[in-house]
């Protein structure tokens, strides 16, 4: 897995951004942070670099922002790998987001109307535009995740291959986007971080 420095720069620049209007919109469902992943899920090479609350106007710039218009507001925590400079191009990159939704029917059929495009997908992952042109396809969810999962193969054209897994909990939709190679180990990880996700 390849991802460029600018690309990189970018989506932290629109997360530090969104994560400073949510911190001003105030409100929001503050104990949704302690549903999302946390540092001890994670390798130890992990670093949190933005997180915040999304309120349902936050939710309605997201990419698909018509299947979310029955969400209550969000949390997303945008994490990087460190394994040297900050600018290092084959840091992993991590994004867990909670959507909270008024009652689990509604949860679970937006969960199951995911469909494997970018448009649908930019619903689960705040602040890091799927670029234009990806290819995206369902592919079997591992083991490692909680049941009734989703998962996703997302290939962008900088040769950034990242891991979608995507689940209704409850009231809440979980997913976790995870970039990073071998896939078969970066998609059971994603699988296994999202299960932690489930409390």
């Amino acid at each position: 897995m390849r991802t460029t420095t600018a690309r990189a720069g970018g989506a932290l620049a629109a997360l530090c951004a969104l994560a400073l209007l949510t911190a001003c919109g105030g409100g929001g469902p503050q104990p949704l942070a302690s549903r999302s992943c946390q540092a001890d899920d994670l390798p130890e090479t992990f670093e949190r670099l933005a997180f915040g609350n999304l309120a349902r106007d936050d939710l309605a710039r997201q990419s698909g922002a018509e299947a979310l218009a029955d969400a209550e507001g969000g949390y997303f925590a945008f994490w990087k790998e460190r394994i040297g400079d900050p600018g290092d191009e084959t840091a992993r990159e991590l994004v867990c987001q909670i959507i909270a939704f008024d009652d689990a029917a509604r949860a679970s059929r937006f969960a199951a109307a995911l469909r494997p495009d970018r448009e649908s997908l930019g619903a689960t992952v705040a602040g890091v535009p799927i670029a234009t042109g990806a290819t995206v396809r369902e592919v079997a969810p591992p083991d490692a995740g909680p049941r009734g999962a989703r998962a996703f193969r997302l290939e962008e054209r900088d040769a950034l291959v990242r891991h979608a897994v995507v689940a209704a909990n409850g009231r809440f939709v979980l997913s976790v986007h995870l970039s990073g190679e071998p896939e078969a180990e970066t998609l059971a990880r994603a699988a296994a971080i999202l299960a932690s996700m489930v409390r």
